[in-house]
């Protein structure tokens, strides 16, 4: 996966390990669950998409600018190995859980047979 742009805006995110899987918060407030993307490979975790302005219409003068809007996007090398089949997400009062369950340990390493 490509690093992010110096265009986008990374939020804040949190990495937790469990006994079985990998927990990923991200704060994205101000959103739904359909405008943000989440990819994975099993080894980087992708979190993506575009908060839109929330500023007022019309003729405005600002006198601070704190909330970041636009694009973001956010990498998270994973801790562990996981399962890329076995992840869901889960988007509520603005933080985004992911949930990726560990691979097994017998199934992180294989030993090859030599003929």
């Amino acid at each position: 996966m490509k690093l992010h742009s110096d265009l986008t805006w990374e939020p804040p995110t949190d990495v937790v390990e469990t006994e079985r899987s990998i927990i990923v918060l991200v704060e994205v407030p101000g959103m739904n669950g359909r405008e943000i993307d989440v990819v994975t490979d099993g080894k980087i975790l992708k979190i993506s998409g575009t908060r839109k302005n929330i500023t007022p219409q019309g003729r405005k003068q600002f006198h601070k600018l704190e909330i970041q809007v636009g694009p973001f996007e956010r990498l998270v090398e994973l801790p562990v190995p996981v399962d890329h089949a076995d992840v869901s997400a889960h988007y509520e009062r603005g933080i985004l859980t992911v949930t990726l369950r560990k691979l097994e340990e017998q199934k992180r390493v294989r030993r090859v047979e030599i003929d």
